[in-house]
């Protein structure tokens, strides 16, 4: 009779997940990743046979899931002032831990940005888009809409980067906090 799995898929993918949010794509060995994992690098290409790409490719997959579900689904189901006030505190949720980290930015640095930087640009592309026609939606025009759907992209990924300066959530919570004040603004117009 085969032994149960001393972990699940998931609960794997969130262990390499870490790994590869602290450390990008080159700086994640395989070592780092066994260690994480509580699996013998054997184990991990078991599961993985193409290694740390398929490693890498699955995290990202998974997040992108997560992003689709939590940020741009109220984005894409209603185009309003909610749905951006929904999509803003399904941010503060997709960027879960107590030092938020951006995984995508993460995995493009060095050699992951040309193995993974078109999916990454794919995916802020759509996000971007949808923020801007929650945000004309509003009664913003056109150029303000996309004018602000990437400054709010850019102040969110800047304050990423302050919270990991910082240790802290309170950049990322500042940011979302201003970024619903630019919204409330239409709403009460």
């Amino acid at each position: 009779m085969p032994r149960p799995p001393k972990q699940t898929k998931a609960e794997t993918l969130q262990k390499l997940k870490q790994v590869f949010r602290d450390h990008g794509y080159e700086g994640a060995s395989m070592q780092a990743l066994s260690e994480a994992t509580g699996l013998s690098k054997a184990s991990l290409y078991h599961h993985f046979p193409d290694g740390k790409q398929e490693m890498a490719s699955q995290v990202l997959l998974e997040e992108g899931r997560k992003l689709q579900s939590l940020v741009l689904a109220p984005l894409s189901e209603k185009r309003n002032g909610e749905a951006l006030l929904d999509s803003l505190v399904a941010t503060a949720e997709f960027y879960d831990s107590d030092t938020p980290q951006c995984l995508m930015n993460s995995l493009t640095l060095g050699e992951g940005g040309r193995l993974f930087g078109d999916t990454v640009k794919e995916t802020v592309a759509a996000w971007r888009t949808a923020l801007a026609a929650n945000y004309q939606a509003l009664g913003a025009s056109s150029e303000e809409a996309d004018a602000w759907s990437a400054y709010a992209l850019e102040r969110i990924q800047g304050a990423l980067v302050m919270s990991r300066v910082e240790a802290s959530r309170a950049p990322l919570e500042q940011c979302l906090s201003e970024l619903e004040g630019d919204v409330r603004y239409y709403l009460d117009a």
